[in-house]
């Protein structure tokens, strides 16, 4: 086999999403990989990136993701979204080189275990969100429920966000009529439909919460469905996991370990393509991401890639 070996890592802004970001490039003598990552000050990360990390990694193996990883840490860099950037684009360039998806090359050939994909569908100015969870056997049953759900809505919402959802004025007012609608749609499909709030923990207390399944706030409150927290906390069901603030993809990997390693279940949150295989190769059971990006496509092809795909519920 022949040795994968980093010989360049450039970065470059790149105009993308209505927003200057900075595309991560990592060159190989047999592949190529990238990254694109979204920065407060893109000059310095290209800075960063180029003048910092690159000079560190270059000569050594792509496939050693651990090592390289390491490299990464041991920089003085710190910026976690640079360093993550850096940590796909080299396991892409990797993964590339083996002519092998990145979810087989991060978690081996007999991945087979699919994420949930859930989107919010509605949201207001505050931005709370609602968010309908399909429970369902295959993607295509989530990509037909959203369609569904995005035709019906049409109707009586005409504003759509950057993120793909429809807007209200107020998303507590509007929780009772998504609520009939997703009723409506698992009594004719027959689905398993859970409805979701994203929410603020200042917003929600008093607030009726019983037509809700799954809540995603700060730190817990008082719910009695699935309660989802930025941290871990022994009221927790779930627990974000925000990829570009931690680092590296190893270290994204002890992370989600050590959720589950305290009985809960993480959920990846992020609009970039990358986690999706990130998701399937970690056996993340849960997947947060916007309707508008390619999320969501990206697991869908996942499927397709694998012969008989099991898509985890909880």
């Amino acid at each position: 086999m022949t040795n994968v070996i980093i010989e360049k890592i450039n970065a470059k802004e790149v105009f993308k999403g209505a927003k200057i970001k900075v595309m991560i490039t990592t060159i190989t003598n047999v592949s190529i990989g990238y990254d694109v990552i979204e920065v407060s000050n893109p000059d310095e990360a290209v800075a960063d990136v180029e003048n910092v990390i690159a000079p560190e990694l270059i000569g050594y193996p792509a496939t050693d993701i651990d090592f390289i990883d390491s490299l990464i840490c041991e920089t003085s860099i710190d910026n976690p979204v640079v360093a993550m950037g850096i940590s796909i684009s080299v396991a892409r360039a990797a993964s590339n080189s083996l002519d092998i998806p990145l979810f087989k090359f991060l978690g081996g050939a007999l991945t087979t275990d699919l994420p949930i994909v859930a989107s919010e569908i509605l949201v207001d100015k505050d931005k709370n969100g609602l968010i309908p969870i399909v429970m369902a056997e295959s993607i295509d049953d989530i990509v037909n429920l959203y369609l569904k759900l995005k035709n019906t809505l049409s109707k009586n919402y005409s504003i759509v966000n950057i993120d793909g959802a429809y807007t209200c004025k107020d998303i507590f007012n509007e929780i009772p009529k998504i609520r009939n609608l997703i009723d409506e749609i698992k009594e004719d499909e027959d689905l398993d439909i859970l409805l979701g709030l994203s929410t603020k923990k200042d917003i929600v207390n008093n607030k009726d919460l019983s037509q809700i399944d799954y809540l995603e706030v700060e730190e817990p409150v008082e719910f009695d469905g699935f309660l989802c927290t930025d941290s871990i906390y022994e009221e927790s069901d779930f627990v974000k996991v925000f990829p570009y603030e931690m680092g590296t993809i190893t270290e994204m990997y002890y992370y989600i370990n050590y959720i589950m390693d305290k009985g809960l279940y993480p959920v990846i949150f992020g609009n970039n393509s990358s986690f999706a295989h990130v998701a399937v190769s970690f056996k993340v059971p849960f997947l947060r991401t916007a309707l508008s990006s390619n999320v969501l496509n990206e697991v869908w092809n996942i499927e397709r890639a694998i012969i008989n795909p099991n898509i985890r519920r909880f």
